[in-house]
């Protein structure tokens, strides 16, 4: 909804992560931004699939989670768990998620932060 609001983004909306792989695969997204739990297959299997995609494994994916204490998670879960280009803690800040979105659409060489360092 943030995104639609912000009117410069075309949004493909999907329920669970099994629409959202074949969606991915339909619609060839320039940006991912997928919950951590999801139905089907969740964030982190959605990423990984994204990630082996032999065309689109560039894809920036950023995450978006309730999950981030120490005690819900392996220890440097965040930095070596997962291959997000950002993943956003909720309840999301709008700013921070905007700017995230936006850096992760910057081309490659232009995007300040190296994928699964990004935290916000």
């Amino acid at each position: 909804m943030i995104l639609e609001e912000a009117g410069k983004y075309d949004i493909v909306p999907a329920r669970d992560g099994i629409t959202a792989w074949r969606l991915f695969e339909e619609v060839r997204p320039r940006l991912v931004i997928t919950d951590l739990n999801m139905p089907g297959i969740n964030g982190l299997d959605l990423t990984e699939k994204i990630r082996n995609h032999d065309e689109l494994g560039h894809t920036p994916v950023i995450i978006l989670t309730g999950t981030t204490r120490d005690d819900d998670l392996p220890p440097g879960f965040w930095r070596n768990g997962t291959k997000a280009t950002v993943y956003i803690e909720k309840p999301v800040q709008i700013d921070n998620f905007l700017q995230a979105v936006q850096r992760a659409l910057l081309p490659k060489e232009a995007n300040p932060l190296p994928p699964g360092k990004g935290y916000y």
